[in-house]
């Protein structure tokens, strides 16, 4: 995972091109209007699972739904339908798993004290 340096001014993560299979950016100008942009290499099953893995980690409902809206506009438009389903089944699992790790580790401490030593 890559996490960008807020302190500097940094556009973009360096990644080479060929290695990217789907991204979302999220800008925003100076009128706060919000801008989403979201590629996928293909629609194939490895692209899907990376765009999908993406979704589900955005941590706000509400932007993951503007998301999914976007991208399900995006895929009906180019005829997409079934693999817009596959895309679906794939967030809605990943984010089961989520959900259920945070049940399992509910009653576990951030911070362990074996990790302050």
């Amino acid at each position: 995972m890559k996490f960008l340096n807020i302190f500097k001014k940094k556009t973009k993560i360096e990644q080479p091109e060929s290695d990217v299979i789907a991204s979302i950016t999220y800008t925003i100008d100076k009128e706060q209007e919000m801008f989403v942009d979201i590629n996928i290499e293909d629609f194939d099953e490895h692209s899907l699972k990376g765009l999908a893995s993406l979704v589900s980690a955005i941590s706000t409902v509400k932007c993951q739904l503007i998301t999914i809206k976007m991208i399900k506009n995006g895929f009906f438009q180019e005829d997409k339908a079934a693999e817009y389903l596959s895309f679906i089944a794939e967030v809605t699992a990943s984010t089961e798993d989520y959900l259920e790790d945070i049940k399992i580790n509910k009653d576990e401490p951030f911070i362990k004290p074996s990790d302050m030593m």
